[in-house]
Formats: C-alpha cells, structure tokens, sequence
C-alpha cells in the first residue's frame, strides 16, 4: 500500500514566498532519492491560509523506510535543513505517516 508523510506547517505569513522555494528544493531531493511524488498544499478553508501540509508518496512502508534512512545520510538534505533552520520560515505543527487503504 502507498504511504504518505505529511508534514503540516504554520508559516509566517511574509515569508510564504521562501518556504515554497525550501519546499521545491526539498520536493527535487526526495524525488531523487526514492519519494514517488511530493505535494504542497495551502490551505484555503477549515484552518488558517498560513498553514501548508507538505505531503511525500511512497510505495510502501518499506519504500519509507529506505528513503528516511537514505535522508539521514544525505549531506545535500543536511545541508538544505541546516540553510532553513538557521532562519526558519515556519514552524512544524505536527506530522504523520499515513497508509492509503485504496491502494
């Protein structure tokens, strides 16, 4: 069954332009490293428009599995988390690793 990850966000709402181009970047990496698709999604109701869910698909929970391990020893990935965290768009509001039943 696929697996998602998805990470929810709140952003500072005048730094929405910088944490798109991190996520772009982020979305090139996984994709480079096993993720099978990667969404960002804002949000337009049920929650503040500051609130973006950042979403990889994967083939399956062992599929997950390789491409967090190969996330840990990316120097790329590092790199790219060291870049955002030294002045952070946003913050994380929670995250979860979901399986797609209908798959």
């Amino acid at each position: 069954m696929k697996v998602f990850h998805g990470t929810t966000w709140n952003v500072k709402p005048d730094r929405m332009g910088d944490f798109i181009k991190y996520c772009a970047k982020a979305a090139e990496l996984h994709k480079s490293l096993g993720a099978e698709d990667v969404r960002l999604m804002s949000t337009i109701a049920g929650g503040p428009q500051t609130q973006f869910m950042y979403v990889m698909v994967v083939e399956s929970e062992e599929a997950f599995g390789s491409l967090m391990k190969t996330l840990n020893n990316s120097a790329e990935w590092s790199a790219l988390n060291k870049e955002f965290f030294a002045d952070p768009c946003g913050e994380v509001v929670n995250a979860s690793l979901r399986q797609d039943i209908f798959s």
